[in-house]
């Protein structure tokens, strides 16, 4: 399945400390059942959003939970919601629309 991540990173935080933790994460070497990460942007404003092709909700919880154990309050935000290509979800909504027609 496919998840949009949306997140916020704290501004104040010393971008030394958010590369000591990225490294964290690589020697950490956590496991994942399927984690294939399809984008992964970052804006100067500090915000940013990744893709990424995930079928258990372990994987997703054990993505967001290394970042924070790496550096407490390296998120302000993170929002994490399944997405669909318009081609997927344009034939979905046609069925549901049939269906509240009734």
């Amino acid at each position: 399945m496919l998840f949009i991540i949306y997140y916020e990173l704290d501004s104040n935080l010393d971008p030394a400390d958010m590369l000591t933790a990225y490294q964290k994460i690589q020697e950490a070497e956590v496991e994942f059942e399927k984690w294939e990460t399809k984008g992964w942007y970052i804006t100067p404003e500090d915000w940013g959003v990744a893709i990424v092709e995930c079928d258990s909700v372990d994987d997703m919880m054990k993505n967001s939970y290394q970042w924070k154990l790496a550096l407490p309050g390296f998120f302000t935000k993170y929002n994490v919601s399944p997405v669909a290509e318009v081609e997927q979800a344009v034939p979905v909504l046609a069925k549901m629309m049939r269906k509240f027609k009734k």
